[in-house]
């Protein structure tokens, strides 16, 4: 029998015209779990359809339904299993490194995995990388595995991302200092940095704050951010930074990613060349 050109093709024979026209053309898979969301008009055929994904692509053992927008606070979601074992903790690969999650407690996208690698294959010897934002560690990790940095930091605000990565640390014999807790605290006390990343898109604007003054003379940061273009994420950088008091020299801007139609998840790769002298920064926080 002709294997399936798609999960479309699979569904032809068990779903009407109008029914194959609702059904998404793309759906993550997370380890063994493949995360799809199913429009309300196909909910009554929602078993079927998560059956059919197991049937025809032999690494998935779960389903799981999304039914609910991301959680803003950890970036987590509910999600409803149909198909397949009763679970949701699952462990990923990714470029040789592994990561144990569950995909209802801990944020994870498999669609940055190349956008990772990008980031950690740009990282020099011996230097001190921060991740903020660093949910189960995938670009902390992936940094110490196969750089020769320094020091690798990462700070996650999820207790249960956090946990996920002290595993995930050990998992894949890495070393990786790991604090849980806010960026706003835990950042100030840890020393400065040659490259930072920030990877959270809808709110990382809001701390550059605390990046740059972090971030040596010449250090990197890589800013992660939810728009319609490149220039546009650009110029918001640059804003943000001489507003703090702060120049900076653009080297790189990225789209890795959509968040909705016309939304793209863009990364600005950027030098810090100057900034503000001890007294400019005191006078700023009177």
């Amino acid at each position: 029998m002709k294997k399936p050109r798609s999960l479309k093709d699979a569904l032809k024979h068990k779903l009407n015209d109008n029914e194959l026209r609702l059904v998404p053309r793309a759906f993550d898979i997370i380890g063994d779990i493949a995360v799809i969301e199913i429009p309300d008009e196909l909910s009554d055929r929602k078993h079927i359809i998560g059956e059919t994904l197991i049937d025809i692509f032999k690494n998935i053992n779960v389903v799981a339904n999304k039914i609910e927008k991301i959680n803003t606070e950890f970036r987590t979601r509910n999600l409803e299993i149909i198909a397949g074992e009763n679970r949701t903790e699952t462990i990923h690969k990714e470029y040789n490194c592994l990561y144990k999650l569950d995909i209802t407690k801990a944020y994870f996208s498999p669609r940055l995995g190349n956008e990772r690698f990008r980031i950690a294959s740009q990282v020099k010897r011996n230097e001190r990388v921060l991740v903020m934002f660093a949910g189960v560690g995938p670009y902390a990790i992936l940094i110490a595995k196969i750089s020769k940095p320094r020091e690798v930091c990462a700070i996650e605000l999820n207790p249960v991302a956090f946990e996920y990565m002290l595993e995930n640390i050990k998992l894949n014999r890495v070393e990786v200092r790991a604090f849980n807790g806010d960026v706003r605290e835990i950042t100030p006390r840890i020393g400065k940095f040659d490259r930072i990343v920030m990877p959270l898109p809808k709110d990382a604007g809001n701390f550059l704050d605390i990046a740059l003054p972090a971030l040596n003379k010449n250090g990197i940061i890589h800013f992660y951010d939810f728009s319609e273009s490149e220039r546009m994420s650009i110029e918001k950088v640059k804003k943000i930074c001489r507003r703090l008091g702060y120049e900076i020299e653009i080297l790189n801007s990225v789209r890795c990613g959509s968040y909705s139609p016309r939304i793209y998840r863009i990364c600005i790769d950027f030098r810090l060349t100057s900034q503000p002298d001890e007294h400019d920064r005191k006078r700023d926080m009177r």
